[in-house]
């Protein structure tokens, strides 16, 4: 037998396959900026294709939003509160009638599920600006920990309801406002 074998450049077909960018600042670049300014952004080792890291990251909302549209939530267009654009994976009827809808947002990660949703900057901020932006507190965010918890686990799906107080969502919508026309002025 003889094997041959390289490592090649994926073809990053799933950015052909989401819906066009609204021109214009992205809820994503300003979460991106204030983690820079913060100091919370990753500088470390690690991957340094973050490309195919996002493009992993698509096909993963792109199955769920089909598979998950006929079962629990349906993908908004995107949204624009603020002057900040904003595409959340999906919104659903609350199957506990607390409130009128809540926000899904899909993952896959290579972070370790003993980690709580909630110590990720990161994801926090992005759903509780889509909370914010569409009119609820709740979210339900769906992972796929693609390592499990580092401990022999295996892969891990795990599904996390967060319900928050208008109080967080609003001083997490003035951050990003705030931070919005820091970038303003920088353009």
């Amino acid at each position: 037998m003889l094997i041959t074998s390289e490592d090649v450049q994926w073809p990053f077909t799933m950015f052909d396959n989401t819906e066009p960018r609204a021109e214009g600042i992205h809820l994503s670049d300003v979460i991106k900026q204030i983690e820079i300014d913060s100091g919370l952004a990753y500088s470390g080792p690690g991957f340094t294709d973050m490309e195919l890291t996002a493009e992993i990251g698509l096909l993963w909302e792109d199955v769920l939003s089909r598979v998950m549209a006929d079962k629990y939530a349906c993908r908004p267009s995107q949204i624009c509160l603020d002057g900040v654009w904003m595409s959340p994976d999906g919104i659903n009827d609350d199957p506990l009638d607390e409130v009128p809808m809540v926000i899904e947002e899909y993952k896959a990660t290579w972070k370790s599920a003993r980690r709580c949703p909630s110590d990720d900057f990161k994801y926090m901020t992005q759903i509780k600006s889509y909370c914010y932006a569409m009119g609820t507190n709740v979210a339900v965010m769906r992972i796929f920990y693609i390592m499990g918890d580092y401990k022999g686990s295996g892969p891990l799906y795990r599904v996390s309801r967060i319900t928050f107080d208008q109080r967080e969502l609003e001083i997490n919508w003035d951050m990003i406002l705030k931070t919005k026309a820091k970038m303003e002025v920088l353009k």
